[in-house]
C-alpha cells in the first residue's frame, strides 16, 4: 500500500518514517522507535495491538492513519472521524519506562495533559481547552478528541496501547447528527487557517510531551495531577454519572491524584474510577 503523500511529506517536515513497509530506519521522531503511517486502516488500536503480539516492531510504537473504518470509543461506543482528523495509537511496555501498574489507570489524564500542552505549544489552544474526565478533551462544551486506553496481553508480557481521536481539519458537515451536535474542531476554533500540514506537525508535538509527561508520572510528580485537576472541565458543574448499576449525580469537586472523579451529592464526597458522564 503506498505511503499517502502528507505522509511522505511528513518525512521532511518532522524526521524520517519507519514503516512495516520497511522505510528509513533513523527515527527523529519524539519518544518512539518505531513510527507505522499508513494512509487508512480499520482501527489504529486494532493494527497497534498485531504488531505488538507479533513482537516485530521496536517500542514505543505508534501506528497513524488518515482514515479509519472502524475506530473505537469506549465501551460499545464508535469513533466517527474522517481524512482531517488525527488518528494514531501509541503502545508501550510499561516495565520499559519503570511505570507501576498502579499508575497504568492514569495514563489517559497524563496523555490528555500532554495533547493540551502540545495544542498550547503550537498556539492552537484556547482558554476552554481541558479534560472531560474520563478520557476526553473539549473546548467550549464541545468534543474536541478522545483517548482510548487499553491493557494487552502478549507473549513477552503486558503492553499499554493509547488510541487517540483528535479533530483537527474534520468536517463535522458530514458527520452524524450526534456527533455534530456535540463535537467542534481546531479549524472551527482557530483564528489562523489550518492545513494539512499541521496534522504531522501536531503528532510530532504530542509525542514529544507524551515523553515529558510519561516521566513525570513514573516519577510521581505532583505537580502532573494538578494540571488535569486544573483542566478538568467538570469542576463546581452539576454532573450525572452512569456506573452501570444506577446514575449517581453531584457537583464536581474535581479529579484527584489518583484519576478519581470526585462528586459531591449534598451528603458527601464519592470518588469514581469508572463510569459515563451523561451529556444534558
Amino acid at each position: 500500500m503506498p505511503v499517502a503523500p502528507l505522509i511522505q511529506a511528513a518525512i521532511a517536515e518532522v524526521g524520517p518514517i519507519v514503516t512495516v513497509h520497511g522505510a528509513q530506519p533513523d527515527l527523529t521522531w519524539p519518544l518512539v522507535r518505531t513510527l507505522v503511517a499508513v494512509p487508512e486502516v480499520d482501527s489504529t488500536s486494532d493494527r497497534a495491538a498485531e504488531l505488538v503480539r507479533a513482537g516485530i516492531v521496536a517500542l514505543p510504537l505508534a501506528v497513524w492513519a488518515r482514515r479509519q473504518w472502524r475506530g473505537r470509543g469506549r465501551g460499545s461506543h464508535s469513533w466517527w472521524s474522517d481524512a482531517g482528523s488525527l488518528l494514531f495509537t501509541l503502545a508501550i511496555d510499561p516495565a520499559t519506562h519503570g511505570l507501576a501498574v498502579e499508575s497504568e489507570p492514569k495514563l489517559a489524564l497524563a496523555a490528555a495533559v500532554a495533547i493540551v500542552d502540545a495544542l498550547r505549544a503550537l498556539d492552537l489552544a484556547g482558554p476552554s481547552l481541558g479534560i472531560r474526565w474520563p478520557n476526553d478533551l473539549e473546548a467550549d462544551d464541545r468534543k474536541l478528541g478522545g483517548l482510548l486506553p487499553e491493557r494487552i496481553e502478549t507473549p513477552h508480557g503486558h503492553r499499554i496501547l493509547i488510541g487517540v481521536g483528535l479533530n483537527v481539519l474534520t468536517d463535522l458537515r458530514a458527520a452524524p447528527v450526534e456527533v455534530r451536535s456535540m463535537a467542534t474542531s481546531l479549524a472551527a476554533m482557530s483564528v489562523q487557517p489550518l492545513d494539512e500540514a499541521i496534522l504531522p506537525r501536531l503528532l510530532a508535538a504530542i509525542l514529544d510531551q507524551f515523553d515529558s509527561v510519561l516521566a513525570r508520572l513514573v516519577d510521581g510528580d505532583p505537580e502532573l495531577a494538578h494540571r488535569w485537576s486544573r483542566l478538568d472541565r467538570l469542576r463546581d458543574r452539576w454532573v450525572r454519572l452512569d456506573v452501570g448499576t444506577r446514575i449517581v449525580a453531584g457537583w464536581g469537586r474535581g479529579i484527584d491524584p489518583e484519576g478519581a472523579l470526585r462528586l459531591d451529592d449534598g451528603r458527601q464526597v464519592l470518588r469514581f474510577f469508572g463510569g459515563q458522564v451523561l451529556r444534558p
